[in-house]
């Protein structure tokens, strides 16, 4: 199933979904139809990306199914790591959960590129944090989902979960909270600024039952080439997504992106250049879309906008932005036939 939708999620989740769903005794066929998907098609192609704009509809055809708004922790048991193919056995052979850990936001794009994955570091504890990126809609069970197979697969390395101390969510508080302090057996808090799975740091280090760094190099050989295929997009868009990632925390450049797709900054600046454009241009793009994107859906203050698209100052965005729409942000937002995105 080959798709050329910019954003995107490996297969691996909805067919999880469909085995959580008939372990459930729920027809999964039927869910898959009502949200325009074919569950014959993914399983004979496995290795296929699913639309996230599809995927996030097939979970509000799932929560309907189910009529569970948690339903996203039982996926976790059902995501196996053999079914995220290269990147689910470079984990499961790394010599400790923090190896598998510190690999994962380099290759998270083969399991989504609609997010950015990032660790926040303490003396005590590692936080694996996910935030979607502005303007992509992502399903909150799929991040439920996420944090709750991250905590599977760690329990299958080391034989027990009690690495994980606190849990995050940015989705609004439950009715009922039980099914999330259950599932993770630590605090749980919701209507956070970040999704983030807090785990401690000392359990990390412990080495894993199938650590192999001999396997682990060739699985993670593995990932890389699969990164290099999955996409048909150009190096623009490909470029453009990097930058979207990026700007979440604030510091794009033309190194980072390259890393991204295992390249030298030279090479990529080539590529772009072979299709007639820049990474300075694509930044530019970004910024100026984004920036519809936040004075449209969001109260953000025109300075916190400012921030967030990365200008040193308030007068410099001003001034761009000028240039892009030929009017002051402030002006932009008052404008009653604006349209969201």
């Amino acid at each position: 199933m080959q798709t050329t939708a910019k954003y995107t999620t490996i297969a691996a989740w909805a067919l999880a979904v469909a085995r959580a769903l008939r372990a459930s005794g729920i027809d999964s066929e039927s869910v898959f139809e009502d949200a325009g998907l074919s569950l014959s098609k993914i399983e004979n192609e496995p290795d296929s990306r699913i639309p996230i704009e599809s995927m996030t509809q097939f979970w509000e055809a799932v929560e309907s199914a189910t009529q569970s708004p948690a339903f996203g922790l039982t996926v976790g048991r059902y995501a196996y790591p053999m079914h995220f193919r290269s990147l689910g056995l470079l984990m499961m052979t790394s010599e400790t959960l923090a190896d598998a850990f510190e690999r994962l936001p380099d290759y998270y794009a083969l399991v989504s590129n609609s997010a950015s994955i990032k660790l926040q570091r303490t003396p005590q504890q590692i936080g694996f944090t996910i935030t979607p990126l502005n303007g992509v809609e992502i399903s909150e069970m799929a991040i439920d989902a996420f944090f709750a197979t991250l905590m599977h697969h760690g329990e299958l390395m080391i034989g027990h979960s009690n690495f994980i101390q606190a849990v995050e969510l940015i989705r609004e508080s439950p009715v009922d909270e039980t099914p999330w302090q259950t599932c993770f057996n630590c605090p749980v808090s919701f209507e956070k600024l970040v999704n983030c799975l807090w785990m401690d740091r000392s359990m990390l280090e412990k080495a894993t039952v199938m650590g192999d760094p001999e396997l682990a190099e060739k699985n993670e050989l593995a990932v890389r080439q699969y990164l290099e295929k999955m996409q048909v997009l150009s190096w623009h868009e490909k470029t453009s997504q990097a930058v979207h990632a990026m700007l979440v925390d604030g510091d794009p450049c033309v190194l980072k992106a390259a890393q991204m797709y295992n390249l030298s900054e030279r090479t990529l600046s080539r590529y772009l250049n072979q299709e007639g454009t820049s990474f300075r241009t694509i930044l530019q793009e970004k910024r100026k879309e984004l920036a519809h994107y936040y004075l449209v859906n969001s109260d953000a203050s025109i300075t916190q906008v400012s921030d967030k698209l990365g200008y040193t100052s308030l007068s410099n965005f001003t001034r761009v932005f000028h240039r892009w729409y030929g009017i002051s942000p402030s002006q932009y937002r008052q404008q009653p036939h604006r349209q969201k995105v």
